[in-house]
């Protein structure tokens, strides 16, 4: 007996457990979406990370440079110890922890004259504070009220000023590691996409 049903070659057999063309453009349009939206928000997240390391690098250049800066003498105004307290969390739910850490900063508080112009700051030392008030302390008691102190001022901007030169050491330590981190994890995230690249291309 013959039949003049012609056999229906887009239909899926039943028995046939791969899936079907249609589903998987449609996964892999939602992977590329994915992968896409990620890549992204990485990127921005970096762009923004160096951004910031740019802003902090200029002021740790500024202080390692305040070494060859001229100087003037200025009279100490003002001391105290100023404090930051900044808050960090891990974990999530009932289990999330929450740790903060205060930081002291040395504040004197010194007029000085460049080119006619009075002008004042308070700044001891760039990028650097202490771990307890005391430590700080006895930095401002090297400077007493009304003493005379050097200052160190910028020549293009006379605004800025230190009464010591330089950034500690540990310092820098902390910002080449913010730095090449960061580098590091590009580097690897880029040579992941250029291999799976590669091999989808085979």
């Amino acid at each position: 007996m013959n039949s003049d049903r012609k056999p229906d070659f887009d239909s899926q057999d039943p028995r046939d457990p791969s899936p079907h063309p249609e589903l998987l453009d449609g996964r892999q349009t939602l992977r590329k979406f994915v992968f896409g939206c990620i890549g992204a928000v990485l990127l921005l997240f970096f762009v923004g990370w160096y951004i910031v390391l740019g802003i902090i690098f200029e002021e740790a250049n500024d202080g390692r440079d305040a070494v060859n800066w001229p100087t003037t003498s200025g009279q100490v105004v003002e001391t105290k110890v100023s404090s930051h307290t900044s808050t960090t969390s891990s974990g999530s739910g009932r289990r999330r922890a929450t740790s903060r850490t205060t930081s002291y900063v040395p504040w004197v508080l010194y007029r000085y004259s460049v080119g006619g112009l009075e002008l004042e700051n308070h700044k001891v030392q760039t990028m650097t504070s202490y771990d307890t008030r005391a430590e700080a302390k006895q930095v401002i008691e090297q400077y007493p009220v009304d003493s005379t102190v050097t200052v160190y001022y910028k020549p293009d901007d006379p605004d800025k000023s230190v009464l010591v030169p330089g950034i500690p050491e540990d310092t820098y330590l902390v910002l080449n590691l913010f730095t090449y981190i960061p580098a590091g994890i590009i580097s690897i995230l880029l040579l992941i996409w250029v291999v799976r690249r590669m091999r989808s291309s085979l």
